[in-house]
């Protein structure tokens, strides 16, 4: 498939709307939503450890959570994961590229009235290395 909604999912499965938002256009656009969860390799021990193992677990729930959700929300929409070793930003720009994605849809990563009023580094960075269009979803009021 091509023109997919690429949207960046953290491992608290708080995405700031993102998933919903990522839904709602796919629906207008006849597309699908393809929900990405990037992490990293522990740095705390060799690959393929049980820290590797508990992240790739985390990121299997959060992600099979929101899929499961979109589903009952939006059951028009296919919805596809994928769960990307690599940082966060690098995952999202390299899903966006091989589905040829049409936008990327992430949360905004600020907490706390200082940092809210910046972009987390993550939607920091994806903004400006994005080819495609980047929807940032503003953190609800209640987090």
């Amino acid at each position: 498939m091509s023109g997919e909604i690429i949207v960046g999912i953290g491992p608290e499965g708080r995405d700031g709307g993102a998933a919903d938002m990522g839904a709602q256009l796919a629906r207008a656009m006849g597309c699908g939503v393809v929900l990405v969860f990037g992490y990293e390799q522990s740095m705390l021990g060799p690959r393929g450890g049980p820290l590797e193992d508990q992240l790739e677990a985390i990121a299997a729930e959060v992600t099979s959570t929101v899929q499961a959700r979109l589903h009952t929300e939006h059951p028009e929409v296919v919805v596809a994961v994928e769960l990307v070793r690599d940082r966060a930003v690098d995952s999202l720009l390299r899903v966006a590229e091989a589905y040829e994605a049409s936008m990327i849809v992430v949360g905004h990563g600020g907490r706390g009235p200082i940092r809210a009023a910046l972009l987390g580094s993550t939607t920091y960075e994806v903004v400006h290395r994005s080819p495609v269009p980047v929807v940032v979803m503003p953190a609800p009021i209640d987090e």
